[in-house]
């Protein structure tokens, strides 16, 4: 790892660590005041609403970095999520059981969890490229498990401490403090770039020339079509999962504030600690191995497995946990997942990842958010579950047809430098004592 790549990975990582602390301490907030005050049954209409708002202010994300610079983009963010998070903690008195404000909680963590993993995606894809050491990668992976461990512990430890609309003021300064590491990531990031569109090669005999040369990358339109269908996949099995675990954890503590809120901390908290464990020990070393198939296959072969085993019902205990460890694989998807997904994004062009980023977390995610809601609430409850059955099955294709382009990439990439080795041999053969 170079130094330049050590200093951003390092500032990466703290951005990471503050913007998933701000989230976890709203979505503890928000998920609580909602079950609590509102109840369950109003919650696939949240979601349905939800889906729309991340979708229209994805949109204007899209636009945005289309016009804007990344650091200008990120700069606005910090600031927007900070106010109305601020909005919230001044509301909430006044409205303490309001629907609309409670939905309005619950949105605005939704929103900030998506922009937020928009803007780390985009600057991480910035900063480094598919010949970045991946000790880089892995590092500012670390950012994010560590801020979520940090901040569940602390609202789990002090939930019958501190009253729920605190959480909401230090969710926003945590908002206001991110603004130095996130811009000075992006303005770093964008300093030296070299676009590859404009690389040229001067010389066949060296090393430097041969790799710039054996830049091939995946085709773009089909890439991203492939992994907007595994994202669409994926997000309505999530959304599926998260729907049926919010409901049995307020079933079974009875919409008390403060045990969901404990609930909420420790389980965010466990979820942290045990993402760090894999990040640190495991992510590395397995995606230094270039080797795809695990990171990618995991996580729907689990939750396959494990919405065959809910579908056979149970008690609400029996839900609970089996239902938690579901939710628990999100220790796979932060760690191993999702940085696997946001390296695969260096296998098409410079020029294009921006844009293939955009739309995958801009148009398909917030889409399939909105399906899946819509689902949930206009759907009979005895779908659910064949439902995610069906989504797991799609997204495991998704996952086998983009590991055999990715293979072709390889194979072409292979045959490339075999060729190049031979006219350079040659070259230098046929060159004068």
């Amino acid at each position: 790892m170079t130094k330049r790549e050590s200093h951003i990975a390092n500032l990466l990582l703290l951005t990471a660590m503050l913007l998933a602390g701000s989230y976890i301490l709203m979505r503890s907030v928000g998920d609580t005041l909602f079950l609590a005050r509102v109840g369950s049954d109003s919650l696939a209409a949240v979601f349905v609403l939800s889906g729309v708002a991340t979708a229209a202010l994805a949109s204007i994300w899209f636009v945005l970095t289309r016009r804007l610079s990344l650091a200008t983009t990120l700069r606005i963010w910090a600031v927007i999520s900070a106010g109305l998070t601020l909005a919230a903690w001044y509301a909430l008195p006044m409205f303490h059981h309001s629907w609309w404000l409670l939905a309005s909680i619950y949105l605005l963590t939704e929103v900030k969890g998506a922009v937020n993993a928009m803007n780390i995606v985009s600057a991480s894809n910035e900063a480094f490229d598919g010949h970045s050491s991946r000790r880089a990668w892995a590092r500012f992976g670390l950012g994010a498990p560590l801020g979520a461990m940090l901040a569940g512990m602390l609202i789990g430890v002090e939930a019958s401490f501190i009253d729920l609309r605190w959480w909401l003021l230090i969710s926003a300064a945590l908002d206001l403090v991110v603004l130095w590491p996130l811009a000075r990531a992006a303005d770093v990031a964008l300093i030296g770039t070299i676009d590859t569109r404009t690389l040229t090669i001067r010389t066949a005999s060296t090393w430097q020339g041969t790799r710039q040369r054996l830049a091939l990358y995946a085709d773009s339109s089909h890439f991203r079509w492939l992994v907007g269908l595994l994202i669409a996949a994926k997000i309505v099995v999530l959304t599926l999962i998260s729907f049926s675990w919010k409901v049995s954890v307020n079933d079974y503590f009875g919409s008390d504030e403060q045990s969901l809120t404990r609930y909420f901390g420790i389980l965010y908290a466990v979820i942290g600690a045990l993402t760090l464990l894999v990040q640190a020990v495991v992510a590395g070393p397995l995606l230094s191995r270039r080797k795809l198939q695990v990171p990618l296959l995991l996580m729907p072969v689990s939750l396959f497995v494990l919405s065959v085993v809910i579908s056979f019902g149970g008690g609400a205990l029996f839900l609970l946990v089996i239902l938690t460890v579901a939710r628990s694989t999100e220790v796979w998807r932060r760690s191993v997942h999702d940085t696997t997904l946001s390296m695969l994004y260096t296998r098409i062009e410079r020029g294009q990842r921006r844009a293939a980023i955009s739309i995958n977390t801009a148009i398909v995610k917030p889409a399939a958010e909105v399906s899946a809601a819509l689902f949930l609430l206009l759907g009979p409850a005895a779908w659910r579950m064949p439902a995610t059955l069906l989504s797991a099955a799609i997204w495991l294709l998704a996952v086998g047809a983009l590991l055999r382009l990715l293979a072709g990439v390889r194979t072409r990439t292979k045959s490339q430098r075999s060729s190049v080795r031979v006219v350079t041999n040659r070259t230098a053969c046929s060159e004068p004592v």
